[in-house]
């Protein structure tokens, strides 16, 4: 169990490093400045990591208490 609450909040702190590149891709090429685009392309697959991560967390931390 301990290794599951490890792994989902992994996987939360990884959800949100690539939410927040999002995020800086997004201010960047609205303020006209030229960015990679890998961030916006894989948008998909890195909103499904933070949501696999935030709900495994929640339910581990449901199911210990």
């Amino acid at each position: 169990m301990h290794f599951l609450k490890l792994f989902f909040n992994a996987l939360v702190i990884i959800g949100l490093i690539l939410l927040v590149a999002r995020l800086v891709t997004v201010a960047l090429r609205f303020a006209g400045i030229e960015f990679t685009t890998f961030f916006v392309d894989y948008s998909f697959p890195s909103l499904g990591i933070l949501l696999v991560g935030a709900l495994g967390s929640w339910f581990i931390d449901k199911r210990q208490k």
